[in-house]
């Protein structure tokens, strides 16, 4: 019987030692260590204005305190910084990605994609969106009534139909108000707000973090622009203020289900990802890091005074659960919002 304890007892303390070990590995994993942050926009878009602030206070919360370092990699919809951690990026916990909400919506919109989103190791989503619909206040035609008999279309400046904000939600309300809207294609992000400005458009979309860190809001203070509507799972507290209708309030019960698909898209507008297969320890400390980052008060206020908006954050594991969700929605709904995002 003494013998039995015994060897309980150096098991237990091998065991414990094994233990401690593993875990101080993994603390210590990031000491020396530089992390890759590839953001999936161009310069000045809300994605890279998020990523960039994000990166700076990051390292803090990573045992070891990891040099982060911050590249753009810009294509339509984060889909090149994608392809990238999916295919290219090694599973070491050294390369996150940083994408938009636009990666989803052309995930499920075009089958020669080059990863598999249930794949990917979620991180962490840190800023749920909220889309506007904002436009010029000198066009004839200033509400969504009048815009369904104005005399000429309203030109509503997008980038990409695969795009949340400049894509499916002009392309769903177009269709849902039965709008006279022209959707013009193929600007950049910065370009599209200077085509408002110059009334090349008279209106345009994207997210409010984009909104706000950047020119449109300037110009909405000096009464040249407003924000006609949002669209997003909640009503957002920022445009109280401004009494922007919700979409929910607006949008007729027959394409309501339609707009309930594109909430869980919007509900990870920021998602930060890494490549599959990333070792479970490493994948903990990314994502404790992120979830201290929401709550690290000086962060908050920095992405408060850039870009007027309060971080907010939705867990590795809980992103899992949400894009599940986003791909098992009837086959109804999701051909219709397929459809529209092809352009059909």
């Amino acid at each position: 019987m003494m013998r039995v304890s015994q060897r309980l007892a150096v098991w237990t303390l091998a065991s414990a030692a094994a233990c401690i070990a593993t875990d101080g590995f993994a603390d210590d994993f990031y000491k020396g260590k530089t992390i890759k942050l590839i953001i999936g926009s161009g310069e000045a878009s809300g994605v890279d204005i998020l990523g960039r602030v994000a990166a700076r206070h990051l390292t803090k919360h990573i045992a070891g305190a990891p040099v982060i370092v911050s590249q753009n990699m810009p294509a339509p919809e984060s889909i090149a910084v994608a392809n990238h951690v999916f295919n290219i990026a090694e599973a070491d916990g050294l390369t996150i990605g940083a994408g938009s909400s636009g990666l989803f919506s052309r995930a499920i919109s075009q089958p020669n994609i080059r990863f598999d989103l249930t794949k990917f190791t979620w991180i962490a989503n840190i800023y749920s969106a909220t889309v506007i619909f904002w436009m010029r206040t000198d066009f004839q035609c200033q509400t969504f009534e009048q815009m369904r008999n104005c005399p000429e279309p309203i030109k509503f400046g997008a980038t990409a139909r695969g795009s949340t904000g400049y894509g499916l939600v002009p392309e769903l309300l177009k269709e849902a108000l039965g709008l006279k809207m022209d959707i013009i294609y193929g600007y950049r992000n910065a370009d599209v707000d200077l085509a408002v400005e110059r009334n090349e458009v008279h209106a345009s979309g994207g997210d409010l973090i984009g909104f706000m860190g950047s020119r449109p809001r300037q110009l909405m203070e000096e009464g040249k622009a407003k924000i006609l509507l949002q669209v997003s799972g909640r009503k957002n507290p920022e445009l109280e203020k401004y009494n922007v209708a919700w979409s929910m309030d607006v949008v007729p019960d027959s394409h309501k289900p339609l707009f309930k698909m594109l909430n869980p898209i919007l509900d990870l507008a920021r998602p930060y990802f890494a490549p599959p297969n990333v070792p479970a320890d490493r994948t903990a400390i990314l994502r404790d890091a992120f979830g201290k980052l929401v709550d690290d008060q000086q962060f908050r206020a920095d992405m408060k005074k850039v870009a007027g908006i309060t971080p907010s954050l939705v867990r590795g594991e809980e992103m899992t659960a949400n894009i599940k969700e986003m791909l098992d929605q009837p086959p109804e709904v999701k051909d219709k919002v397929i459809r529209l995002l092809q352009g059909k």
